[in-house]
């Protein structure tokens, strides 16, 4: 019966620890919510952001008119990854204090990670106003600026930050982003530099290679691609990257080991899939990047590169019903694309529309020099209308490039064996032997060449020779020919 007694006193006893609380949490005895101000900023230090936002919410009961509440709501709101509701909070902090030194930076660098790019631009502005000579708003300003590509007002921001404050190496990097964006390469080499060597970290380095790449320096963009993921083995830009420069370099090996590599470690998102599509188009395997692209596209359906890979791959593999529906889709929204541009041409070599998918297949190499397997397909046009000149040049120019692509060689080779220069066809079949060892139709096309180089001018070594590589081929297809080899050298012994 005495419970209300006790209920009373323990309402009493919290009542003075809450007095107690807030005496050490003020200094201020007049104005009560700053309690609960103080609370959040240690809740705010420990990483208790939680606390720190239910504790303000009761502060926001006392008053909603003082914008330190506000200002401390939005940094526990940032915290716990809720930026609209920062955002909102520092926006009311900044119409009740505006003269805040730091509040219209961060609402800026909260806007910047929501992409707010214009309205961050408003609030660093605003921010400069109230502390000109401030390094951390120039940097984000700058920030805002290169989101948006005005990399001009964008650069000038990051050097201001950097004269500010020498050390500020976050900005000195970006200074060298703008500028490699706005083709100063040398001015960004020379930051980057200096940057690998005062504070080098992932960031740096990847820059650096991809400064590298940009300059077609592949193997010291290799390097620091590698240097970068010694410095993050999660840094996702350098696999990629990595992976795009052994493609480059016809490497398949190396190539799908990055990719691979961040596949294993979680790192895979559309962008991975679509640049692992790329890689193998430029590597010429198409079912592959086939693979990669409808992966891609399984994660985001609008990803136009990878939609405009799939077109070409669907093109190449001969599957022109899906190809058209894929070109028609994209044409509607990049008709400038080169992976459209080369779908329509094989699209066009294959209904015979030979001197279209010449034009095609010029404008993709006119808008990219490196998209060399083009020349293979202007081969097959040139091919198509009898143009021999054009047909060497146009396998010459591929082989060039990409001496390592057996099927070329062995393409080249029919084509020049249809047209009976067999000596060449040999040397390209010798190649292509080298490359594919078992090959068993470049082995009998090597056969058939050797034997008419013989039959033309017979020599006992080389009838030999062509005896001997018919002995070696598995699924020989011509027996006859190997017999009347046979009779020649005997022929050419009894006549010594």
């Amino acid at each position: 019966m005495f419970s209300w007694v006790k209920n009373i006193s323990d309402k009493i006893k919290a009542l003075n620890l809450s007095v107690d609380t807030y005496k050490k949490e003020t200094d201020n005895q007049t104005i009560p919510y700053l309690a609960y101000v103080n609370r959040a900023k240690k809740f705010i230090e420990k990483s208790r952001y939680l606390d720190a936002r239910n504790v303000l919410n009761e502060a926001l009961e006392i008053t909603t008119k003082d914008a330190i509440i506000y200002k401390y709501l939005g940094i526990a709101e940032e915290k716990l990854g809720n930026y609209e509701d920062a955002i909102l909070a520092y926006e009311t902090s900044a119409s009740l204090n505006p003269q805040d030194k730091q509040i219209w930076h961060k609402l800026g660098i909260v806007q910047v990670t929501v992409r707010q790019y214009e309205n961050a631009e408003v609030s660093f502005e605003k921010a400069d106003k109230i502390s000109p000579v401030n390094t951390d708003i120039q940097t984000g300003w700058g920030i805002a600026l290169l989101k948006q590509k005005k990399y001009i007002k964008a650069h000038e921001k990051f050097i201001k930050a950097v004269k500010i404050n020498r050390y500020n190496f976050a900005a000195m990097l970006l200074a060298a982003i703008a500028e490699v964006r706005l083709g100063k390469y040398d001015d960004a080499e020379k930051k980057l530099r200096f940057l690998i060597n005062a504070n080098p970290n992932e960031s740096s380095a990847y820059e650096y290679a991809n400064l590298h790449f940009i300059k077609e320096n592949y193997d010291a963009a290799i390097r620091y691609a590698k240097q970068a993921l010694e410095f993050n083995l999660n840094m996702l830009p350098a696999y990629i990257l990595l992976g795009k420069i052994y493609s480059i370099k016809f490497d398949y090996a190396n190539s799908s080991k990055y990719f691979e590599q961040a596949k294993c470690r979680e790192l895979t998102n559309p962008t991975l899939y679509t640049e692992w599509g790329d890689a193998l188009v430029r590597l010429c395997r198409f079912e592959e990047a086939k693979e990669m692209y409808q992966k891609a596209l399984l994660e985001d359906i609008e990803n136009l590169e990878a939609q405009a890979g799939m077109a070409l791959c669907a093109a190449e593999t001969k599957d022109f019903e899906k190809a058209h529906n894929f070109i028609s889709f994209v044409d509607e929204k990049d008709n400038s694309n080169i992976f459209l541009i080369e779908a329509k041409g094989i699209s066009e070599l294959a209904y015979g529309n030979i001197n279209n998918a010449v034009s095609l297949f010029k404008e993709a190499l006119k808008k990219d020099e490196k998209s060399i397997y083009n020349y293979y397909r202007l081969a097959k046009c040139y091919e198509r209308l009898q143009n021999d000149d054009m047909v060497r040049d146009s396998y010459d120019k591929f082989l060039k490039f990409n001496p390592d692509y057996t099927a070329a060689h062995l393409e080249y080779a029919k084509y020049l064996i249809s047209h009976n220069d067999y000596k060449d066809a040999k040397r390209k079949l010798n190649k292509a032997a080298k490359l594919d060892e078992n090959n068993q139709e470049i082995l009998n096309l090597l056969f058939y060449t050797s034997y008419i180089l013989v039959k033309e001018n017979v020599c006992e070594y080389n009838v030999k020779e062509t005896i001997l590589l018919a002995d070696k081929i598995n699924q020989f297809e011509y027996p006859e020919l190997k017999e009347e080899l046979e009779l020649l050298l005997k022929s050419v012994k009894e006549n010594k």
